[in-house]
């Protein structure tokens, strides 16, 4: 299984497989340059000269390079070697969904999905952003969960139903990516 996290997380995982995506050196901890954004472009959109979805699509573009490298593709290789080890990737960026983190995320699940893998990469800085939902919208998103035919559970809680396919939108507000709908509908009061 592949996880990503923030650096700041870095000392809470015991995990052997350890590496970091960034152009910084972290003692003790290998570099992958390959899944990391080219130093110009993370440096246009960490000065805001560059949109997130510019952003996005050069970054993308960019993996999409590498992957076509065939044998010698390290996006390649870390794709299926999380498919029997456990790996997590670290980078600098705080938890958030607009970080490169969270590109690669989707990246490697579009790679797996594509070959017909159910495995799922988490980005676990991003989920837990998640972890301050309240507790009726928990509770209804765990009773959706039990009779979704699409539900893939995130993160290493088992007992936490939440489903990689389910966008957080605002404090009330779920939407899924596959049924292409709300699920937890905004209610007024």
């Amino acid at each position: 299984m592949l996880y990503l996290d923030t650096l700041d997380n870095l000392k809470k995982d015991s995990t052997r497989n350890q590496f970091i995506i960034c152009h910084q050196t972290i003692e003790g901890l290998q570099s992958i340059l390959e899944l990391t954004p080219a130093a110009e472009l993370l440096q246009r959109w960490e000065t805001e000269k560059l949109g997130w979805e510019e952003f996005q699509q050069a970054f993308k573009a960019q993996l999409r390079e590498e992957y076509s490298k065939g044998e010698k593709s390290r996006l390649r290789g870390l794709a299926d070697y999380c498919l029997e080890n456990d790996v997590v990737l670290y980078s600098p960026e705080s938890p958030g969904k607009q970080t490169y983190r969270a590109i690669l995320t989707e990246v490697i699940n579009n790679i797996w999905e594509q070959t017909g893998k159910t495995a799922r990469a988490i980005d676990q800085a991003a989920e837990a952003l998640d972890n301050g939902l309240a507790k009726v919208y928990r509770e209804a998103m765990e009773e959706i969960a039990d009779t979704c035919e699409y539900l893939q559970i995130t993160g290493q809680n088992p007992h936490r139903k939440s489903c990689l396919y389910c966008v957080h939108l605002d404090a009330q507000i779920y939407s899924c990516q596959k049924l292409n709908k709300l699920v937890i509908p905004y209610k007024w009061s």
